[in-house]
């Protein structure tokens, strides 16, 4: 699938910055969907990190932002965002979806996406930084991330199901 034939932009977001603002990481990632948006105009899903970067974009019938997990109390993390991402996009017959999220959490993403039934691409995201302020610690760094949240994480998705 390339670009031009999308459906949605499905938006995950990448740690937060203080006071529940949405740091670093989810700003890169609010410019790229922005230009997706400039260049495709299409329906926008996002994580509340990322909507509320792009909150003047987010006013068709067909956008969502996901605030919180359907289970309170439960941690909102990517397959929550992508189930309720789902839930809404079959509502408007929206299959094809574009993934934007940091390049080292777009895999997981991705496969996460098209476990659960979007034909999926992943967007551009190169340019995304880490944010070494992020509350998330996780999410700071390059090598936290990859060499010992990522793997667990992956483990932990494939034990549940979500791969």
């Amino acid at each position: 699938m390339e670009e031009k034939d999308a459906q949605v932009i499905i938006a995950l977001s990448f740690g937060q910055g203080r006071n529940k603002t949405p740091g670093k990481s989810n700003e890169a990632l609010a410019r790229v969907i922005a230009n997706l948006d400039d260049k495709y105009n299409l329906p926008i899903v996002a994580q509340w990190e990322i909507a509320d970067c792009i909150s003047g974009r987010l006013s068709e019938p067909g956008d969502l932002v996901v605030r919180e997990h359907r289970e309170k109390g439960n941690y909102l993390d990517t397959y929550e965002v992508l189930v309720q991402a789902k839930i809404h996009c079959d509502k408007f017959g929206f299959a094809k979806a574009a993934i934007v999220a940091h390049p080292d959490h777009a895999p997981r993403c991705a496969a996460v996406a098209a476990k659960i039934g979007f034909d999926v691409l992943i967007a551009d995201t190169t340019d995304i930084p880490y944010d070494p302020e992020s509350i998330q610690d996780w999410t700071r760094s390059k090598q936290i991330f990859t060499e010992q949240y990522e793997p667990k994480a992956m483990e932990y998705y494939r034990q549940k199901g979500y791969l």
